[in-house]
């Protein structure tokens, strides 16, 4: 096992063992946030963010492809911000071509089984933030980070796997949470239409 991934990391240099941690910590906060926005724009612009932390994370532990996973995540919700404004954005080949880009970055630099992880993770989640509904996006974020939870404990990322532990639980809290509130608006909503008309 990558034992040099611990946090007590031995093959690296005490400021980048720190550095990278402080990072990652940094990152668990922004992907918890990810799915507590109840607007998609704030979900996609939380969820860039994260995966330039992420991407940070992993790049100075020298594991390009769940680095590289973050930097498809960065472009393809760059594109997918522009969603519903633009006709250009709104194209089924972005997410085509994003999932090709994932899986043939994930082809390429394969090391060994563990792999399969990341690149069902970045599949995901490049499907998720295509969604325009933040449910839908929410909901299979929950597979994203269950995947990107074996990939953590398959390598031992302990600063990772606390972030894609809380990651999931976000993600299945708030599909929960706003599950209750779309509920309690759809049964408000003709109360209040009749109030507006009266």
């Amino acid at each position: 096992m990558e034992l040099s991934f611990l946090l007590l990391n031995t093959t690296l240099p005490t400021w980048q063992v720190v550095l990278f941690n402080v990072v990652g910590v940094i990152s668990i906060f922004l992907q918890i946030m990810i799915f507590q926005m109840k607007a998609r724009k704030h979900i996609i612009l939380f969820s860039i963010a994260s995966n330039v932390g992420w991407f940070t994370y992993f790049a100075l532990q020298g594991d390009f492809i769940s680095g590289l996973s973050s930097i498809t995540g960065i472009l393809s919700n760059v594109i997918f911000l522009f969603r519903g404004k633009y006709r250009w954005a709104d194209s089924k080949l972005w997410l085509a071509l994003f999932l090709c880009i994932a899986a043939s970055i994930a082809i390429i630099t394969f090391k060994d089984w563990r792999d399969v992880f990341p690149m069902i993770a970045c599949l995901t989640s490049t499907t998720a933030f295509f969604m325009m509904k933040e449910q839908r996006i929410r909901l299979i974020s929950i597979v994203t980070y269950t995947f990107f939870m074996c990939n953590s404990i398959s390598k031992l990322y302990i600063v990772a796997l606390i972030a894609d532990v809380t990651a999931l639980l976000s993600a299945i809290i708030s599909f929960i949470r706003y599950a209750k509130l779309n509920k309690k608006e759809s049964l408000q909503a003709p109360v209040s239409d009749i109030n507006s008309q009266e």
